[in-house]
């Protein structure tokens, strides 16, 4: 059974997450304990398996962007989303300021362009609770540590969006972008929303997020970590992980110390173990 082999998992992580660094460019996330860890797999007959500290809420940070990318899909269709962003690999760092259309929605510049699209952080938080049972709230205390910020590099993104006529107000497109990032759950309330992405026969639009994600969810290391493992993922500097077994499970995973790459250390080795798991 799958649940005898998560605490001894959960103790292997442990050890691996000492290799980690705490992201110390938002405040509040540079005082997250390194020592939590949860693990939650949702799986499509319905069975919810967690262990861990899942009750432990986090910000979903970069998570939230195959989820924006899908609501606006579903709502606004492929010609509105792929006008203003493409759906390319990139090896620029996910902050780079860009010089022509984002190359594709999990990077920064393509989040806040498609951000412009999107009414308020309300819309897409009701969507996602509404269609998942989850009950992700908005993290003010995150929202203001990541606006504290004096170096603001994602300003300087929207300003350059706007610059190249891609999104007509920086402000809005920034303040909903970062709101939306500041969504917080805990690893039930990511796997619940992983399921909009499980199967790819409810909706003709998750095979091209589910695509975006192997190319481009794991930020640089993206393309090494597709050859890899080859799940469908998405990291986040706040230290969650989300990765889809299709037509399987969603594997939701929380441990803040990250690689070099901004990936969670732990995260990356419980995913592997699942993935190993659900193989044999």
């Amino acid at each position: 059974m799958l649940e005898n082999h998560l605490q001894q998992w959960l103790q292997l992580a442990r050890q691996e997450a000492i290799r980690g660094k705490l992201p110390s460019y938002i405040p509040l996330l540079a005082k997250a304990d390194p020592a939590l860890i949860a693990i939650a797999i949702q799986q499509v007959q319905g069975d919810l398996i967690m262990a861990g500290d899942s009750a432990t809420t986090f910000s979903l940070m970069s998570i939230i962007k195959p989820f924006l990318l899908l609501y606006l899909l579903e709502n606004l269709g492929r010609d509105a989303v792929f006008q203003i962003v493409d759906y390319q690999p990139s090896n620029d760092p996910f902050n780079a300021i860009p010089d022509d259309k984002p190359k594709n929605p999990m990077i920064n510049s393509g989040a806040i362009a498609l951000s412009s699209l999107l009414s308020s952080c309300d819309t897409l938080q009701n969507w996602l609770n509404q269609r998942s049972g989850a009950n992700l709230v908005i993290d003010l205390a995150m929202l203001d540590s990541v606006r504290s910020v004096p170096n603001r590099r994602n300003l300087a993104i929207a300003d350059q969006l706007q610059y190249l006529g891609i999104i007509a107000n920086p402000s809005q497109a920034l303040t909903v972008y970062e709101e939306i990032c500041c969504l917080r759950g805990n690893v039930q309330d990511l796997a619940q929303i992983g399921t909009l992405l499980v199967s790819a026969e409810r909706s003709p639009h998750i095979p091209i997020v589910l695509e975006i994600m192997s190319q481009c969810g794991m930020y640089e290391s993206s393309a090494d970590f597709a050859k890899d493992l080859g799940l469908p993922s998405k990291s986040s500097i706040s230290g969650a992980l989300l990765s889809i077994i299709v037509d399987k499970a969603a594997i939701a995973c929380y441990s803040p110390a990250l690689d070099d790459f901004g990936n969670s250390v732990a995260g990356v080795f419980l995913v592997r173990q699942v993935k190993s798991y659900s193989q044999s």
